[in-house]
């Protein structure tokens, strides 16, 4: 500074930018109190119209103490810059705010940029990022009452904001005298950067919303899943821009500033800020892992103890279905001295079979939860019941490992196959007197095999069984055939087929790869 009505040059004590400083922010900071505690008391008692002519209301007041604050080239500039921020965060639309949340923000983000002439020489460019940081975050929490589950998008839209005003004002330092020259016009030279600026800004922001919108809010999920990590968002910004404020102040104190240090380490703040993002979410990530692998290993632990608890289950129930089937017996044996024949003709022929029938489906069906996959366990109960239907006597034993179990090809195909094998046996019994029916499901972490037996006729044991012949007439027998196309697709799986004197026995082998 030049004394002009002193003895010479006069450079003020770095006490008096210091004080002058923090005069210039407290009369900032004054209007930004009181609108902000305006916004917090209203905010609840207002809707609709009455929001939006508040939000009005306060946008009109900082207009109107800017104008009278600075001169009408620094009006338009500031008044410019507030709106493209603020344009930029409703663009992006990453935090639910509401009129009187953007009318807050617009507010805050205007001022006369010679209100911090002091600040300027005391911390450079940086008070400028102090402000960003300031004005969203408040703005975010009076719109939705806490950060929390939001810190990703807050510190995303901080960097972008921060990014956008710093470059608004170096391209105005440089492009503005351009400008005036060329068009030889002081308004169209703050009228065309002001346009050509604020287009490519908020042109950017819409491209930025169309293609990574999902991605920044997957990110702002997977932050919000960890509560502490979260929080480093919001604390690292503001230690980086603590810090770098602390490394402009040497310079400060030396009277050492110049354009490089002015330029420098603004730059390098942002480069920092931006730079903590893919630290934290790999962090993230890490957490996310771990506790997905905890929880698979709970998963894992709980379905060990089930299938151990089940077994024990069935053990007992076994031990009951053989008591209870004796007790019937002995029933019968009370039955047979009564001289009701009647009632003795009723307990055996109606009583006991049914007894006994509902006994061995109870087994039956006890045997399916021993099966891990539900789409695999529903199949074989629509089969197995369809042959009880059909009054065949059933033999259904499962013995897997449910911690190992695959089903080795796609389960729709598997169903298919195994509809086929399952439906010719039915078939094939259902011609036989007392026919039987057998199915094995047995594996281990190698593989898998199901196994089906069944009687045949003397027919089908002299012809064989071939893929495209059926006893069904013309037309049919086509199921072994697309049993055939199907494993086709899975070299992992095989099928053999054998006739042992009147048993046909089928076996669909898969191995795990």
């Amino acid at each position: 500074m030049i004394d002009i009505f002193g003895g010479g040059p006069y450079l003020p004590q770095i006490s008096e930018l210091f004080l002058q400083s923090l005069k210039e922010f407290g009369r900032y900071f004054f209007h930004f109190a009181a609108f902000a505690a305006a916004v917090f008391f209203l905010k609840s008692r207002l809707r609709g119209f009455w929001e939006m002519a508040l939000a009005l209301l306060l946008s009109l007041l900082q207009i109107a103490w800017v104008w009278t604050a600075s001169i009408p080239s620094e009006w338009f500039l500031s008044l410019c810059l507030a709106a493209l921020l603020t344009a930029q965060v409703r663009i992006l639309d990453l935090l639910p705010l509401r009129p009187l949340d953007y009318g807050f923000l617009f507010a805050a983000l205007l001022f006369p940029a010679r209100l911090f002439n002091s600040t300027s020489a005391v911390m450079g460019h940086l008070w400028i990022f102090w402000i960003v940081f300031c004005a969203l975050y408040t703005a975010a929490w009076l719109g939705l009452g806490t950060l929390r589950g939001n810190q990703f998008h807050c510190y995303f839209l901080f960097v972008l904001l921060s990014f956008s005003m710093y470059s608004w004002t170096l391209i105005f330092l440089f492009l503005a005298p351009a400008a005036r020259s060329w068009l030889s016009s002081p308004l169209l030279g703050y009228l065309v950067p002001a346009a050509v600026t604020g287009g490519g800004f908020l042109s950017a922001a819409w491209l930025i919303r169309v293609k990574a919108a999902r991605q920044l809010e997957k990110l702002n999920r997977l932050g919000a899943s960890c509560r502490p990590i979260e929080k480093g968002f919001f604390f690292l910004s503001g230690l980086l821009l603590f810090t770098f404020t602390l490394m402009y102040l040497p310079a400060t104190l030396a009277r050492m500033q110049n354009a490089f240090v002015s330029l420098l380490i603004p730059l390098m703040c942002l480069t920092f800020l931006g730079a903590q993002c893919p630290f934290l979410l790999l962090l993230l990530r890490f957490v996310y892992y771990r506790d997905s692998a905890t929880f698979h290993e709970w998963e894992k632990e709980g379905l060990a103890s089930y299938y151990e608890d089940w077994d024990r289950n069935l053990s007992a129930m076994q031990e009951m279905r053989h008591d209870i089937k004796n007790i019937f017996f002995t029933m019968g044996s009370f039955v047979d001295r009564s001289d009701d024949q009647e009632m003795k003709d009723f307990f055996w022929q109606k009583i006991y079979p049914y007894s006994v029938r509902t006994i061995e489906t109870s087994a039956l069906l006890s045997q399916l939860y021993q099966i891990p996959g539900e789409a695999l366990r529903a199949f074989f109960h629509l089969k197995l019941s369809q042959a009880l239907q059909q009054e065949l006597s059933l033999h259904f034993e499962v013995a897997l490992d449910p911690e190992t179990f695959q089903t080795g090809i796609d389960i729709i195909d598997l169903t298919r196959i195994l509809g086929i094998l399952m439906d010719n046996a039915i078939e094939e019994a259902e011609k036989l007197p007392h026919g039987t029916l057998e199915v094995k499901i047995a594996g281990n972490e190698t593989g898998c095999s199901y196994v089906i037996k069944n009687p045949v006729t003397e027919e089908t044991r002299h012809q064989g069984v071939r893929p495209g012949q059926s006893s069904k007439g013309a037309g049919r027998g086509n199921g072994l055939r697309i049993v055939q196309g199907l494993l086709e697709r899975y070299p992992n799986a095989v099928l053999n087929a054998s006739m042992q004197r009147d048993v046909y026995i089928q076996s669909l082998n898969i191995t795990f790869s």
